[in-house]
C-alpha cells in the first residue's frame, strides 16, 4: 500500500509539473514586454562583389535595437582608424530606405589574425541616422573581389513583436498581394 501512494504521488507531481510547463502563464521576453531576443551568425565567404546577403529580416516585426559585429580587412586596424575595407551593413527598410552603419568609429583595433579586423555598432530605431523602421540587416560585399574566410557577420537584436503593424508591410505588398484572392474572390 505504501508504494501505491508514493506511486500517485510522483504521479500526480509529474503531471502538475508537465501542465505548467506546457503553459506558462506569462510570454518569455528578455525585456518582461512584447519583445523577442534573436541572435544571428554567418560566414560570408564567397559573396561577390556587389552582392547582397539579406542577413536578418524581421518583417512584419520591428527590430527596436542591434548589435552588430563584422570581420574584414581595413588598411589600419586601431580604434577608430579605419573603416572596413569590403563589407557595409545596411540597416532599415528593404524597397524603402537602407543606411549604412559601419564607419571607422566602429573599428575596435581587435585582430588576431592578420588581414582582419574587428567592428562593432549598436543601432537604435529613430537614432543617430538609423531609420525609425528596421526590419532588414543587409550585408553588401562593397569590395572589388568575392569575400573570404576572414569575413563573417554576428548580429543580435530585440525585436517587437506586437503585429498592430502586420496589415501591409512586407516590402510594400499587402496581404492580399501575397496570397493570392480570397476564396470569396474565387
Amino acid at each position: 500500500m505504501k508504494h501505491q501512494k508514493y506511486f500517485m504521488f510522483f504521479l500526480v507531481a509529474f503531471v502538475l509539473s508537465a501542465v505548467a510547463i506546457a503553459y506558462p502563464t506569462k510570454k518569455a521576453s528578455a525585456h518582461g514586454d512584447d519583445s523577442q531576443f534573436i541572435a544571428q551568425s554567418s560566414l560570408l565567404a564567397g559573396l561577390a562583389p556587389g552582392a547582397v546577403f539579406p542577413f536578418i529580416d524581421t518583417t512584419p516585426n520591428k527590430v527596436a535595437q542591434a548589435h552588430i559585429a563584422i570581420g574584414d580587412s581595413t588598411s589600419d586596424c586601431h580604434p577608430s582608424a579605419a573603416p572596413p575595407d569590403n563589407i557595409k551593413i545596411l540597416v532599415g527598410q528593404a524597397g524603402v530606405a537602407l543606411v549604412s552603419v559601419m564607419d571607422k568609429s566602429t573599428n575596435t583595433g581587435i585582430s588576431t589574425t592578420p588581414g582582419q579586423c574587428v567592428f562593432h555598432v549598436t543601432i537604435n530605431a529613430g537614432r543617430a541616422g538609423v531609420p525609425a523602421t528596421v526590419t532588414d540587416i543587409v550585408v553588401l560585399n562593397g569590395g572589388s573581389s568575392a569575400l573570404t574566410g576572414i569575413n563573417t557577420v554576428t548580429a543580435s537584436a530585440t525585436v517587437r513583436v506586437d503585429n498592430s503593424d502586420l496589415e501591409s508591410h512586407l516590402h510594400g505588398q499587402g496581404v492580399s498581394d501575397r496570397v493570392g484572392p480570397s476564396k470569396c474572390e474565387l
